[in-house]
């Protein structure tokens, strides 16, 4: 009984390094293809035009870029100890701040959007003219560049130094890793998921009143249409702002238990089961950047209906680029489209000619 006791730590370490090896693979896989089509979406006509939507964009780019920066050099790192960082001194600084930034980002860009909602939810007109594409792209550029500077600081402080024989890109610092360590924990954290609380909530009080004012008053086809539309990006947001909760909810925790380790002596735990715990909290949080896509396929028809279009459009592209459309072309339909095409005038010069001379 005791030998596997004392064999589970070590177990756990095992199933962690198969995760590290197969998880991120699946993660990159959907995520690229996930993100790839939020970008093609939130481009066309019918909703590049909506503010929330270009939060939606935004997030979907910034995705796209944290699955290769932060996952692959994960999987690589983690997975199959593959990591150029921990020897250069430039990867490891460039590497953090472009993770750490870009982890913050997908926060921060989903608590615009439910702010944003919040906004054209509002049944007062002064507050709904907050929800405009011109604030919505000066807020975005603005948080961006307040998240870029608020980060500036892992650029100093993280280095590459040894640890016994071995190099490593990391904090040797006892002050600042204090620090940091705080700084994550409310800046990309707890302050993002509890706004994202707040504006929910606020957003699905907001929604009620709506329900009650629309079944009061006929606004019209056109009105019902475009709230249908906001109704639906609504739903879009709730959905993913209860993901994100779940996926960022355990990294919090094992992060304010890594602050209780080191500054609380009674407290004791085991070194590889904490291991194993921190890794499915880090695996779990990178399902932010890739979910987006399937939240919004599942909880939006407006959604499904462009997924469709484009879908539709591919195929008919490449049946007819690839040659696909003359293959099965009958022989009948070929004489009809020939006889249907227009006669040119010196065509019909020619027939008129040879009808002359037969009589």
């Amino acid at each position: 009984m005791s030998t596997s006791t004392d064999d589970l730590p070590q177990r756990l370490v095992n199933i962690s390094s198969q995760l590290n090896r197969i998880v991120p693979i699946f993660q990159l896989v959907l995520g690229t293809f996930g993100n790839i089509m939020n970008i093609v979406i939130f481009t066309r006509r019918s909703l590049r035009t909506n503010p929330c939507s270009f939060y939606f964009l935004a997030s979907s780019i910034n995705n796209l870029f944290l699955l290769y920066v932060a996952l692959l050099t994960r999987l690589l790192s983690s997975g199959w100890k593959i990591d150029p960082s921990n020897s250069n001194i430039v990867l490891c600084k460039l590497r953090i701040f472009f993770i750490y930034s870009s982890l913050c980002l997908i926060q921060w860009f989903v608590v615009l959007a439910s702010i944003d909602r919040y906004f054209s939810t509002c049944h007062t007109n002064q507050y709904r003219q907050f929800s405009s594409l011109k604030i919505v792209k000066r807020t975005a550029g603005f948080i961006i560049l307040i998240i870029t500077l608020a980060h500036f600081h892992t650029l100093i402080w993280w280095t590459v130094d040894y640890i016994g024989t071995d190099q490593y890109c990391n904090i040797f610092i006892n002050d600042y890793e204090l620090a940091f360590q705080i700084f994550f924990l409310i800046f990309s954290c707890m302050l993002p998921l509890l706004l994202m609380l707040i504006f929910g909530i606020l957003m699905i009080s907001n929604v009620r009143k709506l329900h009650i004012q629309i079944a009061a008053q006929n606004n019209g086809v056109r009105t019902d249409r475009s709230r249908s539309k906001d109704r639906q990006l609504v739903t879009m947001l709730l959905v993913q702002v209860i993901v994100m909760i779940c996926c960022t909810a355990p990294f919090a925790t094992v992060n304010i238990f890594d602050l209780m380790i080191k500054y609380m002596e009674k407290i004791t735990y085991n070194a590889k089961i904490k291991q194993f715990f921190d890794n499915i909290c880090r695996l779990i949080l990178y399902f932010n950047p890739m979910t987006g896509f399937y939240i919004y396929t599942l909880s939006s028809q407006t959604f499904r209906i462009e997924i469709k279009h484009i879908l539709k459009h591919t195929f008919k592209y490449i049946y007819i680029k690839s040659g696909l459309a003359r293959c099965f072309i009958t022989p009948q339909q070929n004489q009809t489209t020939i006889t249907n095409q227009p006669v040119s005038r010196w065509a019909k010069k020619v027939r008129t000619s040879h009808n002359l001379i037969k009589y």
